[in-house]
């Protein structure tokens, strides 16, 4: 008898999919599609240390980050999976209404790019980590006030 666990293959359509419908626990507070494509093992990263993990875990980062920014909205550009990972660049927007990381409220808006890259397999989200454009981000809020190269935005 084997004491192998079962791992269904997936392919690469069906990860980037799921890698999509985690913006629905950001952008809707959907806790269901936390429950459902979030493994109870799961690891965030990019979490703060103490972040509980897990779909709860997830779900509450998700809340928190809509109760600092009003509007706060993450919309996907573009992304790819290949084996068990997907990778989607979203740009972020939202208004800096609360204190963020050490920030006060600005009542700002803010658009900036991030990077996250998801493990997946058996159809639920294993890891995630992310690359986030923090020095725009607080070049955007005030925080920073070294203009942009090239007059970029």
């Amino acid at each position: 008898m084997s004491t192998q666990q079962h791992t269904a293959i997936m392919n690469d359509d069906e990860v980037l999919e799921i890698a999509k419908a985690m913006g629905k626990i950001f952008n809707d507070g959907d806790d269901e599609v936390a429950k459902r494509l979030v493994a109870p093992d799961f690891v965030d990263h990019e979490a703060p240390p103490g972040t509980p993990g897990g779909p709860d875990g997830y779900a509450s980062t998700a809340r928190w980050m809509r109760s600092v920014w009003t509007n706060a909205r993450w919309d996907i550009v573009d992304g790819f999976a290949k084996g068990d990972r997907a990778c989607l660049r979203v740009v972020f927007s939202g208004r800096h209404d609360h204190e963020f990381m050490g920030v006060p409220a600005t009542g700002k808006d803010v658009e900036v790019q991030h990077i996250h890259i998801y493990r997946i397999s058996d159809g639920q989200v294993r890891e995630h980590w992310a690359v986030r454009d923090e020095m725009e981000l607080a070049r955007q809020l005030g925080a920073w006030t070294k203009p942009r190269p090239g007059g970029q935005r």
